[in-house]
């Protein structure tokens, strides 16, 4: 089918807004090496070592990542701005096969019609095609559309509502000369690259430092959202702009006075409101697909267990985990159903077949972190099994693409067989 591919952009494109570190890992890393990204272009650090740490900045563990040697692919640290604009130049140039794609910027949509794959937008500007993908985050209007035009869904209003989980996030960067010329915190700024993980006795309270780039790294500092609630409320958004950096020192006062120094050093902090999406039966609905977010935001937890030498961090889609890289596996998976269409007529079937591969594996992941961050209901504790990190982070990490999962389910190949 020969395809032309629009995407409506709800802001400006500016690479360097919200411009915070992310981790691309083993089985997202593979996939964007095969679409042609190079991380030479995506300035990237490799993970090689994770550290877990008290809130005295005491090390209790360095653990090697084992990322290449067990999964094939490492994972690597990179500025957002990076990854997009990297995406971006594939999707708009003229190295890969078909038509790229037309990108228009500053799109306020008021309608969406699911039975005629239609967008109407603020400016009056009608959009209309064969199918709409729904790639716009937790509040998503196609996600809303999907959601109040389908009687398959039991809640509607709960299942479309993100939901608060007390949790709330500082975001900042700081220079890497802020951590070397410290003796608590120098031990990141060595030969060895990774993360390190300070835990307080409150286990809402942890504060993860990781490479943004050669000159930088990146803080997520969680805590309470209590002290926030109102102005959250007061804004109507879940993000806080440029708040004093003072407020990030008094939340972290019960730990290492090194901690509070970076805190108090790195660029003004946003604060991010973390929040929870229910779990959907399916993600389309009429000639709309949902994929990313908008379909299975992941809350943030993270989860480590030092002895077996494997990280899970699912920390927020937008910054750092396997929000961002089960996104990018629906990428790829939808683009493998897709590609050798020959008619409008056939994109029922490939969405199907699509859904069957995805919504179980990102069931999985959200599952798994709401299980570790202690979110499931009453009924889910009674039902859930033991959570095993390691087979968790064989399945999450050893994921290869759509096609090897569509031949494995169907009995296709040799692993298969």
């Amino acid at each position: 089918m020969n395809s032309n591919c629009q995407v409506l952009e709800r802001s400006k494109l500016e690479f360097s807004r919200n411009d915070y570190a992310i981790s691309v890992a083993p089985n997202t890393h593979r996939l964007l090496l095969e679409q042609g990204t190079e991380d030479t272009h995506l300035e990237a650090t490799v993970l090689t070592y994770v550290w877990g740490c008290d809130a005295d900045g005491k090390l209790v563990q360095e653990t090697l990542a084992e990322s290449l040697a067990r999964f094939g692919t490492t994972t690597i640290f990179t500025r957002r701005s990076r990854l997009h604009a990297e995406l971006h130049s594939l999707a708009t140039g003229n190295l890969r096969p078909g038509k790229p794609a037309r990108i228009i910027e500053e799109v306020k949509i008021t309608s969406v019609d699911l039975a005629n794959a239609t967008i109407t937008t603020e400016s009056g500007d009608t959009y209309r095609g064969d199918l709409i993908i729904g790639a716009d985050g937790i509040n998503s209007a196609v996600r809303a559309a999907v959601l109040s035009t389908n009687p398959g869904f039991v809640d509607v209003a709960n299942g479309a509502a993100a939901v608060p989980t007390g949790l709330a996030a500082y975001l900042c960067t700081v220079p890497n000369a802020v951590l070397r010329e410290d003796p608590v915190l120098a031990f990141q700024t060595g030969e060895k690259s990774g993360m390190a993980a300070f835990h307080g006795a409150d286990p809402q309270k942890r504060v993860l430092v990781f490479p943004a780039d050669a000159e930088n790294f990146h803080i997520v500092a969680y805590h309470s959202e209590v002290r926030w609630v109102e102005q959250f409320t007061a804004a109507g958004s879940s993000i806080l702009k440029d708040v004093p950096a003072e407020r990030a020192v008094q939340d972290f006062l019960d730990f290492h006075p090194s901690i509070q120094k970076m805190l108090a050093r790195a660029t003004t902090p946003d604060v991010w409101r973390i929040r929870d999406l229910e779990r959907l039966p399916k993600w389309h609905s009429g000639k709309a697909i949902l994929i990313g977010d908008a379909a299975h935001a992941v809350t943030p937890r993270a989860y480590m267990s030092f002895d077996l030498t494997l990280v899970c961090v699912s920390i927020s889609s937008a910054d750092f985990g396997q929000g961002c890289n089960i996104a990018i596996e629906d990428g790829e998976a939808l683009g493998y159903f897709l590609q050798n269409l020959e008619s409008a007529a056939q994109l029922p079937a490939a969405i199907e077949s699509f859904e069957s591969i995805r919504i179980p594996r990102a069931h999985m992941v959200q599952f798994a972190s709401r299980q570790v961050g202690g979110l499931l209901t009453e009924e889910e504790r009674k039902k859930a099994v033991p959570f095993d990190s390691a087979a968790f982070m064989t399945k999450v990490y050893g994921y290869t693409s759509a096609k090897d999962t569509w031949e494995i389910l169907h009995g296709l190949s040799e692993s298969a067989k």
